[in-house]
């Protein structure tokens, strides 16, 4: 099965453009969406872990058809979005029945509408207690010092919206014909990358995390970025951003 990851990061898109947040907040908001997916899809995966309390639940193999995970994740998808953007629920709500999913169904722990919103309300917690200064993916810390050690002559930019370096990796998916099981992992580890390299605020660092982050996982070395201090830095965080969700996803962590 395919689309589901794709499908759920354009209609994100659409809403984010229709809010308006800073790129920061905007990349924070992708980074969260897609990490609620992962988790959620963790469920339904042999070796991958959740990123806040390792595996909370791992299914049978028999209750793993790809309509039960792209359920779960289209649960757990549905939970961030309304709940960040409420002023926008009717059009998340619509996207759901437009999946064949109720979004106020009722759901037991074990079911995908259950494992969706379990995994989003364990995220929700983990960010409420990190507190509002946690801006960045799952790298943010890490990479405060290498941005503290950047050319200080080097001018703070807006980059521009992290969406814009969404499409090259929907246009690998779609190019390659990813799976949901290939989307979901691409994308929790691309938009955690754009969140930690937007935290850096220098030119090109934003699409020089995305480029590292795409290569690495195509393995097409076409994805490469220049040599200035800022996509350094950006290079840096896709990296570190990868590598982390790679050890997510493989059970290394």
């Amino acid at each position: 099965m395919a689309g589901t990851v794709l499908g759920w990061n354009r209609l994100a898109l659409q809403a984010l453009r229709r809010a308006q947040p800073s790129p920061p907040m905007a990349a924070r908001a992708l980074a969260l969406l897609h990490t609620y997916m992962y988790n959620a899809w963790a469920a339904y995966d042999d070796d991958a872990r959740q990123t806040v309390h390792g595996v909370a639940v791992r299914l049978p193999r028999a209750e793993r058809s790809a309509a039960s995970k792209a359920s779960a994740m289209s649960h757990a998808a549905h939970h961030l979005l309304a709940g960040r953007l409420p002023a926008q629920q009717a059009i998340f709500d619509a996207w759901m029945r437009g999946l064949d999913l109720d979004p106020a169904a009722p759901g037991d722990a074990l079911t995908p509408t259950g494992i969706g919103r379990a995994q989003a309300l364990a995220m929700l917690d983990f960010c409420r207690r990190s507190g509002p200064g946690r801006q960045g993916g799952l790298l943010a810390e890490r990479l405060a010092g290498a941005a503290a050690a950047a050319p200080q002559d080097l001018p703070p930019v807006v980059e521009p919206a992290p969406g814009r370096w969404c499409l090259p990796a929907h246009l690998l998916s779609e190019h390659d014909g990813y799976s949901d099981d290939q989307d979901v992992r691409l994308f929790f580890a691309l938009a955690n990358a754009l969140a930690d390299a937007a935290t850096l605020t220098l030119q090109g660092s934003v699409g020089a995390a995305a480029a590292e982050v795409i290569r690495r996982f195509s393995g097409d070395s076409r994805f490469r970025a220049a040599d200035s201090a800022g996509q350094e830095l950006g290079r840096k965080a896709g990296a570190h951003a990868f590598e982390r969700a790679r050890r997510y996803w493989e059970g290394a962590l």
